[in-house]
């Protein structure tokens, strides 16, 4: 007796005698990776699928049954093929005779796997998986003659695959024609061309079938020669994602520290410059602010962290601005440090009497310059008040 005459013998004892004993379970095929399931109760299946292409295979039988039917989220539980139509056809979205054939097209796939590899091995499982409330539900059970009908058609199949010396190929690979021969006329010319665009890696033998309306043994005898002669790979391809599975949360993003902003106000645009060439290596964003009585706008959308102001400017001095900001809500909490050439203990003085919180002489020290905001900058952080003028008596901060 042939190997595939066994593998059917041996299918059909295991399948009649879970019908005999009126068994309810999982009988589960496996070969290295990849696992086929067939759910039964009492006997009579409830549905087969398996790991290999499960959501193609899922696919191609309601193309073939059901066109129009579109997935909605299944109730939970296994197989979720089987729980997503009994739902669809209590709902009348799905006529029984529908789901019949949805679930035969699954079994004949799987039954196919089966005999056409004897070294599978099988396991039962006594597991209780479904209760069935209803006589609909009751009526999309598979009784154990209508589970030989479909086992006698996959083995049939099987056996006409064989006679077309297809053993070796796999309907669960991918037709791919060659890169090089996609613009070559002889293939445009061809009966090939009608296929053309399944060949690209996006299809397995299986779909190819199922879109063209013809028997896989029909699809895969046409290739076979392409195949022979090196035009067309046949390739492994991954499936298609679950339809019901949602997809992977997105991660939050990670907060990135952000980068304050020191406004710099002075009348001078090489002043600012020279300011930013200190500041923006270390890391801050700088506000240049030219005119300070038409930048306060500017200022008040940009909510510095700490602004950098001159004292002597054409049509507002430092004192009076500083002022001013100290008066708005806004900038009341602000670090505000002054710089000027003009130094002396008047200027310190009316710096502090307007709300400045430190002095700088300029052009300041760079160094003496970063340690002065990094100082300020940390106690806003921590949340500590305001420092008003403790070290009016330095030139300036050193490092």
């Amino acid at each position: 007796m042939s190997s595939t005459s066994i593998a059917y013998v041996n299918t059909a004892r295991t399948l009649a005698s879970v019908s005999q004993q009126r068994a309810t379970g999982e009988l589960t095929l496996a070969n290295g990776e990849h696992r086929w399931q067939l759910y039964f109760f009492q006997g009579r299946l409830v549905y087969a699928t398996g790991t290999l292409h499960r959501v193609r295979r899922w696919n191609r039988a309601i193309q073939r049954y059901c066109p129009t039917f579109h997935a909605a989220q299944a109730p939970p539980g296994e197989p979720w093929e089987y729980q997503l139509l009994s739902q669809s056809v209590a709902q009348q979205q799905v006529k029984v005779s529908q789901a019949e054939g949805i679930i035969k097209a699954s079994l004949e796939e799987v039954l196919f796997s089966w005999v056409s590899n004897p070294a599978l091995s099988t396991n039962w499982s006594a597991v209780q998986r479904f209760s069935f409330k209803d006589n609909l539900a009751l009526s999309l059970l598979l009784s154990a003659a209508e589970v030989e009908q479909v086992l006698e058609r996959a083995q049939q199949l099987w056996k006409h695959w064989k006679t077309l010396e297809l053993e070796s190929l796999s309907p669960y690979k991918s037709p791919i024609l060659k890169q090089h021969l996609q613009t070559d006329a002889s293939i445009a010319a061809s009966p090939l061309a009608n296929l053309s665009s399944f060949l690209t890696g996006r299809y397995t033998l299986w779909d190819i079938a199922c879109h063209a309306q013809r028997p896989i043994t029909t699809v895969t005898r046409f290739l076979l020669p392409w195949v022979q002669r090196g035009a067309i790979a046949l390739e492994e391809i991954a499936d298609l994602p679950n339809p019901l599975k949602p997809p992977p949360p997105i991660k939050p993003a990670v907060a990135q520290p952000t980068c304050p902003t020191i406004a710099c106000i002075d009348d001078s645009p090489t002043v600012t410059q020279a300011l930013a060439s200190i500041l923006e290596p270390a890391g801050y964003k700088v506000l240049k602010i030219l005119d300070p009585l038409t930048g306060i706008a500017t200022l008040t959308t940009s909510k510095p962290a700490l602004i950098l102001m001159d004292l002597v400017m054409p049509n507002v001095n430092g004192y009076d601005l500083c002022s001013f900001l100290r008066k708005t809500p806004i900038f009341q909490n602000t670090p505000i440090i002054i710089l000027t050439s003009q130094n002396g203990i008047i200027d310190r003085t009316r710096a502090r009497l307007s709300g400045a919180s430190d002095f700088l002489t300029k052009p300041p020290n760079p160094q003496a310059l970063l340690n002065l905001v990094r100082n300020y900058l940390k106690a806003m952080m921590s949340g500590a008040p305001r420092v008003n003028c403790q070290c009016w008596e330095d030139e300036e901060v050193e490092g």
